[in-house]
């Protein structure tokens, strides 16, 4: 039985490509961004783990994770569809997989 938990554990934990190191401001803005995207974007803080998820309204799968600790913004995007959203939010939007 242990196995098929840890099997449950590991096919609903969400795999990112890749990560961002954004801080303080940033962070901030990239949130600030992300929620004009789309209405119905959310974010969840865990306490527990320290993480902020990002996600869609309904959908228990999450867009993007940071880790407040390494100021780390996991996600599995284009690094310009990400980070634009900080200092250049009107080219960065414009077909932006989150706003969909």
């Amino acid at each position: 039985m242990k196995k098929a938990k840890l099997y449950e554990e590991f096919i609903n934990e969400e795999i990112y490509l890749t990560y961002s190191e954004i801080v303080g401001y940033q962070f901030d803005k990239f949130l600030e961004s992300y929620f004009k995207l789309n209405k119905d974007n959310k974010t969840v803080y865990d306490k527990k783990e320290d993480f902020t998820y990002g996600f869609r309204k309904g959908s228990k799968t999450a867009h993007w994770k940071y880790d407040h600790d390494n100021f780390e913004l996991h996600h599995s995007e284009k690094e310009f569809h990400v980070l634009g959203l900080i200092n250049f939010y009107k080219q960065a939007s414009k077909g932006h997989p989150w706003s969909k």
